[in-house]
């Protein structure tokens, strides 16, 4: 523990908690990273809004079907210098930095329409309300069935979500900042659970327990949005410099994250 946990040994020793070199911890599984994220342009990591881009696991390029460790650091360093000289060329062709007006009074509504809400749900009731149906129908294991009872849990959620009530108070406006998350977590989890449901296949660690082979026609990348629901994107060719790199992994008795 004192080699390979040391952090944490520290860490729980400052909170006075325990000696975990002597005591049980308690171990439990929780959301670490996400292996789908924002669409990108595979070019500059741009999205289709102009002038925004995403980096790291927001977007996930180099993931595909399951998660591999040390990546986080390649999605920083390697796309956060690719963006940063696409975010200087694109601001570098403005001839000025204009705000829209139009989006800046659509924020300000939306705050507005939040801080007078005054409905019977709780923000953060709802907000474990999601937790607990992602973790019950979209874990480790997926089925058509489970899945769809996923949405329909999901769809009663939003339908609360109407009814709200935000009362900022002497702390501050923490209800609202949690209202923002609530809206967020509830399109994330629409689009996770709508996407699982099209990939009718086992791949990587996306596991159903009712299409437990590979689908050699579902090689493709699944998009999201509010508008189109789910589509299919065809995955671009690899340039023959990066498949002379390529080989094939024995994953055969090793541990496989």
């Amino acid at each position: 523990i004192m080699t390979r946990l040391p952090r944490v040994y520290q860490t729980m020793m400052e909170l006075q908690m325990l000696d975990i070199t002597t005591d049980p911890i308690e171990i439990a599984p929780t959301a670490h990273y996400s292996m789908g994220g924002v669409w990108v342009r595979p070019e500059d990591h741009q999205t289709d809004v102009d002038g925004l881009y995403a980096i790291g696991e927001a977007s996930s390029g180099l993931h595909g079907a399951n998660r591999l460790g040390g990546n986080s650091l390649i999605e920083l360093l390697v796309y956060g210098r690719i963006v940063g000289q696409a975010a200087m060329e694109h601001a570098a062709g403005l001839d000025a930095q204009r705000r829209s007006a139009t989006a800046v009074a659509e924020a300000r509504a939306e705050i507005d329409d939040l801080l007078a809400a005054e409905g019977r749900e709780n923000v953060r009731a709802l907000q474990r309300a999601i937790r607990n149906l992602m973790t019950e129908y979209a874990g480790v294991v997926r089925s058509e069935e489970g899945l769809r009872a996923g949405l329909a849990d999901l769809d009663m959620i939003e339908g609360r979500m109407e009814d709200i009530g935000i009362h900022p108070d002497i702390a501050g406006f923490q209800d609202l900042a949690h209202a923002f998350d609530l809206k967020a977590s509830a399109l994330a989890a629409r689009a996770t659970l709508e996407a699982a449901l099209e990939r009718r296949e086992t791949r990587g660690c996306h596991n159903r327990s009712d299409f437990p082979d590979t689908d050699p026609t579902l090689q493709v990348n699944l998009v999201w949005s509010p508008k189109d629901g789910v589509t299919r994107e065809a995955i671009p060719e690899i340039s023959p410099e990066i498949a002379e790199l390529m080989r094939e992994v024995d994953t055969a008795g090793k541990l496989v994250e």
